[in-house]
């Protein structure tokens, strides 16, 4: 549809965004997880959010992305342990 290859694309992705796609993408769905997590969800749920197979690999990207557990980011944010 673009008429580029698909290189084409990621260079220009990468030059509008300073991202890959893949890294842009991860960032989307650890924030979107964050904003679950605000909201009191668990970290189990914010994981299958985020599209996460396994709740140990969702923790170790929030932990390495963020620099905090996903329990201590929902414990931070709400104000309050659950």
């Amino acid at each position: 549809m673009a008429n580029a290859s698909s290189r084409t694309l990621a260079r220009l992705f990468r030059t509008e965004t300073g991202l890959s796609f893949r890294q842009w993408r991860q960032l989307s769905r650890l924030t979107e997880a964050l904003s679950a997590l605000t909201m009191g969800t668990s970290p189990a749920k914010a994981a299958m959010i985020a599209g996460f197979d396994s709740t140990p690999a969702f923790g170790a990207a929030f932990r390495e992305f963020f620099g905090i557990t996903p329990g201590q980011a929902r414990i931070l944010h709400s104000g309050s342990p659950r």
